[in-house]
């Protein structure tokens, strides 16, 4: 009987020393078995802008619509995971539990252990994601609706609390026809913050290939259990954000995130790297000296909160630096590397050159500009033809002249007649010497001075891009690919 008392004894102490443990050591931990939340215990918490909180047990989201669909994902290095039917609750749904849940709000999804990323309002209550082929891995030329929501059911089972924790972040379709990126699948969901998304921006990546980084994707990787690193200056204050090396090691050559992403072989050959400022100031570094320096810091917060207007949205800090080096309002990173071989190049003008004489009846000289990709009339233009439409006369800022006449069409008169698909995001600019840009689509549209403008060479045109960046003011353009 004693032995048996002890045995008792000893079997209540490890379970009370197992609930007391942080959640990240649950996770963590193989062999402790992860029991699903009684009814009445919370298994979510939404945390609003003043501080009040909502907690929610799980019962309490089965009682909210429950959303049904397909998701699985791709993960950056390009493995498909194939979808899965999940169930749960849509993160639209969520958000009308909130009040004054408007355009301007995102939800910062936080899992157990600290990581996190924000959803921004088109997401939540839009789906707005790219999504990919599960056979190929190709971007899906034409998407089917998606829904971002928390799951806590898979294949009509709850989530393997140990894998997944009670709830995790899907991107749901109706049909299994459809994967994401993988950094939107945040596992182990625990909190939802709203919070105030100000305003938006990207980070322009250059190198032997190109990226338009959004800020969602930066916050995801500057989150504490990813890339995030901190520094704190001499006035106390805090700044996170990704070191510089990882950064440049996303387009020093193909391979972007995981495995051998940093190329250390190019290092040994030499190069620079600029960071430009959105008023074109640059500093710029030798590899040397980028090599894998976790103390050069592309800061994204700083206290907690976003860069002040000066610095917005990211600046360069560290302890080893000059304070002429911490430049700051960075729009551009550009690693001096020889772009790769386009191994699709022929493949792409031979698209190209297929569907120019599908817009045979606009052009009628040798085409010196086009308009592809997701549209549904592909375009190509003679100075001939351009000057026949309607063409615009405006004063422009631009970002190294100040303020310039220009005249042109609006690329919103082109956008138009190519009939730009709905589920089109992003611009990419390709000018005449091989440089390559891109632009989101919306930012385009949202500023109607932007032209395809005349120069004072006949055939050769240049992007007039008002309150864009200036990587986007593309000279010598000679082709605009929607995606």
């Amino acid at each position: 009987m004693l032995k048996r008392i002890v045995f008792l004894l000893i079997i209540g102490i490890m379970a009370i020393t197992a609930c007391q443990a942080a959640p990240t050591e649950v996770v963590a931990t193989e062999e402790m078995v992860t029991e699903m939340p009684t009814s009445a215990e919370p298994v979510l918490e939404i945390i609003t802008e003043d501080g009040a909180t909502t907690s929610f047990t799980m019962d309490d989201l089965k009682a909210l619509p429950a959303t049904t669909g397909q998701a699985g994902i791709k993960s950056s290095t390009g493995e498909i995971t194939l979808p899965t039917q999940f169930t749960g609750v849509a993160l639209k749904d969520l958000a009308a539990t909130i009040d004054n849940f408007d355009e301007s709000m995102g939800i910062n999804v936080v899992a157990e252990d600290g990581y996190g990323i924000t959803f921004s309002y088109e997401q939540t209550m839009n789906g707005a994601f790219i999504s990919y082929d599960p056979g190929t891995g190709d971007e899906l030329k034409n998407p089917v609706p998606l829904t971002a929501m928390l799951a806590y059911e898979v294949d009509g089972q709850p989530l393997d609390v140990e894998k997944d924790g009670n709830l995790r972040v899907v991107i749901v379709s109706d049909e299994n026809k459809q994967v994401t990126d993988g950094h939107w699948s945040v596992k182990w969901v625990a909190t939802l913050e709203i919070k105030n998304l100000g305003e938006d921006w990207s980070l322009q990546l250059e190198g032997a290939v190109n990226e338009l980084m959004d800020r969602a994707t930066f916050e995801s990787g500057a989150s504490p259990n990813c890339h995030g690193t901190s520094w704190t200056d001499e006035k106390a204050q805090e700044w996170i954000g990704i070191p510089l090396w990882l950064l440049v090691g996303r387009v020093d050559d193909d391979i972007t995130h995981e495995g051998p992403a940093f190329n250390d072989e190019l290092v040994k050959i030499g190069y620079t790297v600029d960071l430009v400022a959105s008023d074109g100031y640059t500093v710029s570094f030798d590899a040397d000296r980028i090599n894998r320096n976790d103390d050069l810091i592309v800061a994204m917060t700083v206290n907690g909160n976003p860069l002040p207007d000066k610095y917005f949205p990211l600046r360069l800090v560290g302890p080893d630096l000059e304070k002429g080096d911490m430049v700051g309002a960075i729009e551009k990173i550009i690693v001096h590397i020889e772009p790769l071989p386009a191994e699709e190049a022929a493949v792409t003008e031979e698209v190209v050159a297929t569907e120019e004489p599908a817009a045979e009846e606009a052009a009628t000289g040798e085409a010196q500009f086009t308009l592809t990709g997701l549209v549904e009339n592909a375009l190509a233009f003679s100075e001939a033809d351009l000057r026949v439409l309607e063409v615009v006369q405006i004063t422009a800022e631009h970002p190294k002249k100040g303020p310039t006449d220009y005249d042109g069409v609006r690329l919103s008169t082109l956008l138009d007649m190519a009939k730009v698909s709905a589920d089109a995001e992003k611009l990419v600019l390709t000018a005449s010497d091989g440089y390559s840009s891109e632009v989101f689509l919306a930012e385009v549209l949202a500023s109607p001075d932007c032209l395809l403008a005349f120069t004072d060479e006949e055939g050769l045109f240049s992007l007039v891009m008002p309150d864009l960046p200036s990587s986007v003011w593309v000279k010598g353009i000679v082709k605009i690919e929607v995606q």
